[in-house]
């Protein structure tokens, strides 16, 4: 297996992408409708390239490929590679969750015998559970495989949402607080979007309850960022058409309740943003009731699964029927740098841990 590198800008990037991800698409987040967005969207000088594993010459797995250099607690020098990724914190901010190659999978060990030999670290985030046949911690031919976190994600089994009914899937609690809030809310109305425009108009309004939600709570919310909203914005302009994109909008006679902003892919609904009003009345609540018309939706229209992503919160958990998890791992080669690195960051875990000790006793 051999490892060609490719410039972002050319025009075989596509056609290769295209051709392997057509095999087997496992992710919208790996689908080219993504992928362009994100070449288009990005800096010119955070801009990735492509890597394509070649099997007697024929592509047969690909990745986006960025390299740079970095230094961790002032003096541990790191030439990384990140994988789908930027290594820019603040774009990657997207999150590209179900993380993995396009075209056939391969082991850990065949992708690190394919890299160049310039580098000391690679970056894996948010990969999906069979993502390189599935990662363990492990040390090998001068490699170490670190699993930095694994995060729960909940989704709903739309089959059974059709067969039961929703709320006969959840807890008694939950099923109850949907059940008022459905009661205090009265007569409501679930708008789809049908074009570009009104896409567009709903998208608005979420980020305008998102934003309004978190500067609540002193936080500066993710569309905070113009260049996050950038690129929001160009993908549904330019994925609308094709299906990909999903915006729903819940209201009743008083006004809106919530907005959704999805992404659906081959019979999953993945739910990536939303907003929601906010209401004095704490039993009306605007998640449940717009996350459970969206549902309802979704199982209507003959999709497989709505998928929350990303994320142990408890309305995530109390409104899925299962779950997977995401695993974010790096391969470092063995070098003294990083035990050093281990050891200054147990010495600094251990002072916090002392401090907080400290504090508890004295309370």
């Amino acid at each position: 297996m051999q490892l060609e590198l490719v410039d972002f800008r050319s025009p075989e990037v596509e056609r290769i992408w295209r051709d392997l991800d057509d095999q087997a698409s496992r992710s919208f987040f790996t689908s080219w409708g993504w992928m362009e967005n994100w070449l288009a969207c990005l800096p010119r000088d955070e801009a990735p390239e492509l890597a394509v594993l070649r099997d007697q010459a024929r592509p047969v797995s690909a990745f986006f490929l960025r390299r740079a250099a970095r230094v961790r607690l002032g003096v541990v020098k790191s030439r990384a590679l990140y994988f789908n990724i930027t290594g820019n914190r603040q774009l990657d901010e997207l999150v590209v969750e179900y993380n993995g190659l396009v075209g056939r999978e391969v082991s850990i060990g065949v992708l690190m015998d394919s890299l160049p030999l310039d580098w000391d670290e690679l970056f894996l985030p948010a990969l999906r559970p069979d993502a390189f046949g599935g990662l363990s911690e492990l040390v090998f031919r001068g490699f170490k495989v670190r699993i930095e976190r694994t995060v729960p994600v909940h989704f709903v089994e739309l089959a059974r949402v059709r067969e039961q009914g929703y709320l006969k899937l959840l807890g008694g609690q939950t099923r109850s607080q949907v059940k008022r809030a459905q009661r205090e809310a009265g007569d409501v109305k679930l708008e789809l979007a049908s074009d570009v425009a009104s896409a567009l108009a709903i998208y608005e309004e979420m980020v305008q309850l998102h934003q309004a939600s978190w500067k609540a709570r002193g936080e500066p919310g993710a569309f905070a960022d113009p260049w996050f909203d950038r690129f929001h914005r160009r993908l549904i302009a330019k994925r609308f058409a094709h299906g990909d994109i999903q915006l729903l909008r819940l209201s009743n006679q008083h006004g809106p309740i919530g907005a959704l902003y999805n992404f659906v892919h081959r019979g999953k609904v993945l739910q990536y943003q939303s907003g929601f009003a906010s209401f004095e009345n704490k039993h009306l609540k605007p998640g449940f009731l717009a996350h459970t018309a969206a549902i309802e939706h979704a199982a209507a229209a003959g999709r497989e699964v709505y998928d929350f992503l990303a994320g142990d919160v408890r309305y995530k958990k109390s409104l899925g029927t299962a779950s997977t998890q995401l695993t974010w791992a790096k391969v470092q080669r063995l070098r003294l740098r990083f035990l050093v690195e281990d050891r200054l960051r147990d010495i600094v875990r251990a002072r916090r841990e002392a401090k907080a000790r400290r504090l508890q006793e004295t309370d």
